[in-house]
């Protein structure tokens, strides 16, 4: 097996499972909200299969994967009824807050564990290294790489992905966590206007947007990597 295709396999499964954080996560804080639909339907939960979507679980991620170290993906909506919140507008806006600050949070849980291996086991300084490198797919021999590397990637990964979805999930778009946020602000007639654009401006992002996505990552991992290296 080549080694691409390794690291695209290390990807996905850390992606699948970031999704299945971001959900639950919503899942879950619209339960303590006093809005149960989720958890009744099985959404609480890490079950990456509770939370499949065919074309951003699968299909979506399969087409960049292995030609981009950067790779998007979700999970399906989480269902709510917002007449359950106490707080509805309040209430909503935090539950769809809670997947990208889930994606954030496991991004730096993931981080204090590379730092824990960093400073107690001796080869993991250069393993680090070495999953940064290959995780963004910059060509490094593997040979004489120590037996942990495979967690040291992961965990690198998990820095990587999580970052890249809490971003991409900030978007003021439609369908987007940030674009249902965002709706809240607007006027009546702007946010219909907003609901009504939706499909264009997917459609745009497609085309332009992960431009918008960088512009946000580079710097956010960037921090993250420093922190890796001088902590």
């Amino acid at each position: 097996m080549s080694l691409n295709v390794v690291l695209a396999l290390f990807e996905f499964v850390v992606m699948v499972l970031a999704i299945s954080v971001h959900d639950c996560a919503q899942s879950w804080a619209a339960s303590k909200m006093g809005d149960p639909t989720s958890r009744m339907l099985g959404r609480m939960t890490l079950n990456p299969m509770r939370h499949f979507d065919l074309l951003g679980t699968l299909i979506w991620p399969a087409l960049y994967i292995f030609r981009s170290p950067l790779v998007l993906g979700w999970g399906k909506p989480i269902p709510i009824t917002p007449n359950n919140f106490r707080r509805p507008d309040r209430d909503e806006m935090l539950v769809y807050a809670a997947g990208p600050a889930a994606h954030l949070i496991a991004a730096a849980a993931c981080l204090v564990v590379l730092l824990i291996f960093k400073h107690a086991v001796p080869a993991a300084a250069g393993s680090l290294q070495a999953a940064e490198m290959l995780a963004l797919r910059v060509p490094l021999p593997t040979d004489g790489l120590p037996g942990m590397f495979p967690i040291v990637l992961f965990l690198y990964f998990g820095i990587l992905i999580n970052l890249l979805l809490f971003v991409f999930n900030l978007l003021p778009l439609p369908g987007l966590d940030g674009g249902r946020i965002l709706r809240h602000f607007l006027p009546y007639n702007a946010a219909k206007t907003f609901d009504s654009l939706g499909i264009y401006l997917l459609f745009g992002f497609m085309f332009f947007g992960f431009r918008l996505v960088l512009m946000f990552f580079g710097p956010l991992l960037g921090i993250f990597d420093q922190m890796l290296a001088v902590l």
